[in-house]
């Protein structure tokens, strides 16, 4: 799909790109061989110096290098190249609106499924966002990193960072995430379908007000599930756009199945820290006062 992309220089947007295409200019090639036909020299010339840059990217598999030579809307061309190294990324969080701090964050990245939790191990988030610069995220731009950069305010920038939200509404998948999910036949299972980002938060909330360990593995099991969705929807909305623009290129859509098994043992991996045990022995000890 790269090859077809002239959306590489300043002056050749989505319109003057179709109308490339429909004048016989398919691809990066069809370019070289007859752009003179079609575009002034000095168009021709800087878009040609473009596309020598991206094919060197290309070539490197430099996919924040390409990133850089498109408008972000195209950004989603590059999927392809990079699906197989994507850091899916969801986050909850919890406080007032202005000061939402991070609660829980679940991430699906080459190496399986983590989660951070707060007071456990969200210090160690940032490393692990690091060594994973690609992220991929459903409302990100908005909420996520926003949120994550208020705790974490040296928090690095991504090499890329591929929004969902706005990828999918374009293709016209419109909605929220679940209402997505289920439009493409890529369902959670019932016990969590009706959970949302409000019932995250009270989660959050009942797990610090009673430490019950269940509580947190029913946010968590939640939470990842969030994460993992981003990768199936980042195949369809890809093969979605390319649908829309009429050509052959697809991919085909990972399954989930290859993680779920780890999906539900990493939330049953969480026990009470030693700070869990103080508070609910707080907790029981006031209730005996009060009793």
């Amino acid at each position: 799909m790269i090859h077809r992309t002239f959306q590489l220089v300043p002056g050749i947007g989505p319109w003057r790109e179709k109308d490339l295409w429909a004048q016989g200019l398919s691809d990066w090639d069809d370019l070289r061989q007859r752009g003179t036909e079609v575009l002034p020299a000095p168009v021709l010339d800087t878009l040609l110096q473009a596309v020598e840059r991206a094919e060197g990217a290309l070539q490197r598999g430099d996919a924040p290098a390409l990133a850089a030579l498109l408008p972000v809307r195209a950004h989603w061309r590059l999927w392809p190249l990079v699906r197989e190294r994507v850091l899916c990324l969801d986050v909850e969080a919890d406080g007032s609106v202005d000061r939402l701090l991070p609660t829980v964050v679940g991430c699906l990245d080459p190496d399986g499924l983590h989660t951070f939790v707060a007071g456990r191990n969200l210090d160690a988030l940032p490393a692990h966002l690091a060594a994973h610069p690609i992220w991929v995220t459903f409302n990100g731009t908005c909420f996520d990193l926003p949120v994550l950069r208020r705790a974490f305010p040296e928090l690095p920038a991504p090499e890329l960072h591929l929004d969902l939200r706005g990828v999918t509404r374009r293709m016209g998948l419109g909605g929220g995430l679940k209402a997505i999910e289920d439009r493409l036949g890529i369902a959670r299972p019932p016990h969590l379908r009706g959970t949302s980002g409000r019932s995250a938060e009270t989660l959050w909330r009942a797990y610090r007000s009673s430490v019950a360990i269940e509580v947190l593995r029913a946010l968590v099991e939640y939470n990842l599930y969030d994460a993992l969705q981003l990768r199936a929807l980042g195949d369809h909305a890809f093969n979605a756009g390319a649908n829309r623009l009429h050509w052959p290129d697809r991919v085909v859509p990972w399954e989930r199945c290859e993680v779920l098994y780890d999906l539900s043992r990493l939330p049953l991996s969480l026990s009470p820290t030693d700070a869990d045990a103080v508070a609910l022995a707080r907790a029981r000890a006031l209730a005996e006062l009060d009793g």
